[in-house]
């Protein structure tokens, strides 16, 4: 037996990397006779922990002639049919009896129109029923209704592919019903998004590096600050509050700025600043390592999951809850329910400074249960939980 995993997204941002670095150490320590080959994007030869010792493992990457039409400015659906193309032969040359897509999402286009030689599984990370209007305008309900709909047809027209057999979507019970309901299928399965465990940096106390001084609460805003991470109206919402509690917050933004995001962003620090000049906030705007963000996360008073059109879930809710820090999360879509059914935290609309500024003063002013059932999520969604249901592990 020979499965393919493939990941195009692998770099120093975002969840993919955890993803493979994981699955890598799992099947280290969990020799078996199944084969794998990992075919990942060019750029993930350039990280040191994309690297195995398993001798049944492999690690191949995409040559960078074969990916440069996903870098070249041409259309999604253009550059992910020749990507797609390279996976269907990567496969045959391989003799691969499965292949595992990490990200299945920009592909469902190619998939449904493919005639694949094994097969085919993957992670679907936006599914379509969540997506709701930004606002109560006909602009926008109109603007969310079109996107729903061309999201459930190419959903459906995946589906046609009589070679995929499972399509995971992480901690969201109630979308793998809808769509199995809506697509006259049971294609559609659960994953737990992983809650991963690494060792914290010695020596990193980030109240000294920042002095921060001990009677103010952290409020961490963490990953690739882009427009999604809502750093924008936690400012507006922060420069709402009186001179007093403005004294006593402390707003760490930990990631790389997205460049598109970035003069947004200084213009609402400069505005902040302006009115509040009591309040404090300090950025780290490079990619973190992993040991760092165990420390950045576990010093920190509150987690901000505050995120705008974001319906899916997040790893960032997991990494609070191993560290028992409560969030401040979007009340929509899967954060939203996770955030309510374990009790992890408050929930706002993001777009709403006025509902993120009342939130802040809760958590300054109370002494609140939050979280409460934290443990209980980790153990639900333990790394090793995620690797045995993806590779279908008995």
């Amino acid at each position: 037996m020979r499965i393919f995993i493939c990941d195009i997204y692998v770099r120093l941002v975002g969840h993919n990397l955890g993803h493979i670095q994981n699955i890598l150490r799992f099947l280290e320590s969990h020799p078996t006779d199944v084969e794998y080959v990992f075919l990942l994007n060019p750029d993930a030869q350039t990280i040191p922990s994309v690297k195995t010792t398993a001798a049944n493992v492999k690690i191949i990457f995409f040559t960078e002639e074969e990916f440069a039409p996903f870098n070249s400015g041409m259309t999604i659906i253009k550059s992910t049919q020749v990507i797609w193309k390279h996976i269907k032969r990567y496969a045959i040359d391989y003799r691969a009896d499965k292949v595992i897509m990490m990200m299945l999402d920009m592909f469902q286009h190619t998939i449904g129109s493919s005639r694949f030689p094994c097969q085919l599984s993957g992670i679907m990370i936006n599914p379509y029923t969540r997506i709701i209007a930004q606002d109560t305008t006909l602009k926008s309900k109109q603007k969310s209704a079109i996107t729903k709909t061309r999201k459930l047809f190419t959903s459906w027209w995946m589906c046609r592919n009589t070679q995929l057999k499972k399509i995971f979507i992480f901690n969201d019970r109630e979308t793998i019903k809808n769509m199995n309901e809506t697509l006259g299928t049971n294609i559609f399965t659960y994953l737990p998004d992983p809650v991963y465990d690494y060792p914290t940096r010695e020596g990193l106390i980030i109240r000294e590096k920042y002095a921060v001084a001990l009677h103010k609460k952290i409020l961490l805003a963490f990953g690739f600050i882009d427009a999604k991470k809502n750093v924008v109206n936690l400012l507006k919402a922060l420069q709402q509050l009186s001179a007093e509690d403005a004294a006593n917050i402390c707003l760490l933004v930990v990631g790389k700025i997205h460049g598109e995001n970035k003069g947004s962003l200084m213009e609402a620090f400069e505005e902040a600043k302006n009115i509040r000049p009591e309040l404090q906030v300090e950025f780290e705007s490079r990619f973190v390592d992993d040991d760092e963000m165990e420390a950045y996360v576990g010093q920190s008073d509150v987690v901000s999951v505050a995120y705008i059109n974001f319906f899916s879930s997040s790893g960032v809710i997991g990494l609070a809850a191993r560290h028992n820090k409560p969030v401040l999360a979007t009340k929509f879509g899967v954060v939203g329910d996770l955030t309510r059914e374990y009790n992890l935290g408050i929930t706002v609309d993001g777009f709403n400074p006025e509902e993120i500024n009342q939130a802040i003063l809760t958590f300054l002013k109370t002494e609140n249960a939050y979280p409460e059932r934290a443990s209980v999520f980790v153990q639900n969604h333990r790394g090793d939980n995620f690797i045995k249901i993806l590779l279908e592990l008995d």
